[in-house]
């Protein structure tokens, strides 16, 4: 039996940057979690981080998640060059409403004076057009722009840099899924789907979407499992050169049959070819309660139904890209009540959660796992979040 002072069952975005600072902060550091599934049909969980493009923003929805944002992107030039990894791709950001101001753009100019944020805004939807032409919005559109760092990340290679900084720290990589958190004499006691076993003094549980299934938590912590679909449009590399200076879009439409938008440009995935990505909220979206309900929408879920409807929202966006083939895939947005991140110490003293990121966790996600690994060995978040700010709920 392996015996550790901290284990960390997640190997995702947050799993992987919470690893990474705590071997840099105590010895005997292990996170453990599957490598990403090649058949869907076998693997027991999933994670969103299965993907290219993730949007980055500054200026997030109020200070929280603002200062999380730029905790973070302050963070990835030496993760960068310490892993050898790029992942940061920083275009910019658009925001734009095309029913015009809203509480957002109202906000953004006390949070970019308390973080220095600096933005260019738009009150007319033909003034986004003119800086921007090769999107289309209503002429009562109102939006700002954020230059670098701003833009968007790959997931992939952000969790890829964040692994191997970690096990240059001398950190341990489990490739296992974690089935049982058990607490026996005086230390938990992780057990895995292959039949190991390992023990730690205390555990992080940082599992996404799978945080209340299994056998992990003997508690479950509010959290709403919502599904979510995303267009991959692809395009030719000739495209993807033409669109290389278009900044990532968050677009606020609500027309009832979708709703908060985000758009990236084209990039290269591993088939080698490129794909712009778009997602979206809609009406048709599922909520989950039980494992087996999460496990067949990643495996079967029929994503493929919405594919028109984001082709057409696609088109009415970008009117000048010819759209011939697109695929679909499928995501989980974990939701918490207060819409900030947990991140605390669970009722069953030892056992830490990182879990509730509420469809931002990429963008933000090293600043998530280091206030976790900072609460693990120092006993509280940084300096300067909001008392409570991230508590965790029941």
């Amino acid at each position: 039996m392996n015996n550790f002072n901290t284990l960390v069952i997640g190997r995702g975005l947050v799993g992987t940057a919470a690893a990474k600072y705590l071997s840099s902060m105590q010895e005997k550091v292990a996170v453990i979690g599957p490598d990403e599934p090649t058949d869907y049909d076998q693997s027991l969980v999933f994670a969103s981080h299965y993907d290219q493009a993730r949007l980055q923003r500054m200026i997030g929805k109020d200070d929280v998640w603002t200062r999380l944002n730029v905790d973070s992107v302050g963070q990835y030039e030496g993760i960068q060059q310490q892993s050898g990894i790029n992942f940061h791709n920083p275009v910019g950001c658009l925001y734009v409403n095309p029913a015009g101001r809203d509480g957002y753009l109202e906000r953004a100019t006390a949070l970019n004076n308390r973080f220095q944020l600096p933005f260019k805004s738009y009150s007319k939807g033909a003034e986004i057009t003119r800086d921007f032409g090769d999107f289309n919005f209503p002429s009562n559109a109102e939006g700002l722009f954020e230059a670098s760092p701003a833009g968007f990340i790959n997931p992939r290679l952000l969790q890829k840099a964040q692994q191997k900084i970690f096990e240059q720290q001398g950190g341990v990589v489990v490739k296992d899924t974690a089935l049982e958190v058990r607490w026996i004499d005086h230390a938990f006691q992780v057990t895995t789907h292959k039949g190991n076993r390992y023990c730690a003094q205390k555990v992080l549980l940082a599992a996404g979407a799978f945080t209340n299934f299994f056998n992990l938590i003997p508690k479950k912590i509010a959290l709403t499992l919502k599904s979510e679909a995303v267009l991959l449009v692809k395009v030719s590399e000739a495209m993807a050169i033409k669109l290389a200076q278009l900044p990532s879009l968050l677009y606020e439409i609500d027309d009832g049959a979708t709703e908060g938008i985000y758009l990236i440009q084209p990039v290269q995935y591993p088939d080698g070819a490129y794909y712009l990505k778009m997602g979206c909220n809609m009406p048709e979206d599922i909520y989950f309660d039980r494992i087996e309900q999460v496990q067949d929408w990643f495996r079967k879920g029929d994503s493929d139904r919405f594919a028109a409807r984001l082709t057409a929202a696609l088109s009415l966006i970008l009117p000048g890209i010819a759209i011939s083939e697109t695929l679909t895939k499928r995501c989980i947005i974990s939701r918490s009540i207060h819409g900030r991140p947990y991140i605390g110490e669970h009722e069953r003293a030892g056992l830490f959660i990182a879990a509730g990121c509420n469809g931002y966790s990429a963008m933000c996600s090293d600043a998530i796992g280091s206030g976790a690994a900072q609460l693990i060995v120092h006993g509280a978040i940084p300096m300067g979040y909001p008392d409570g700010a991230f508590e965790i709920r029941y």
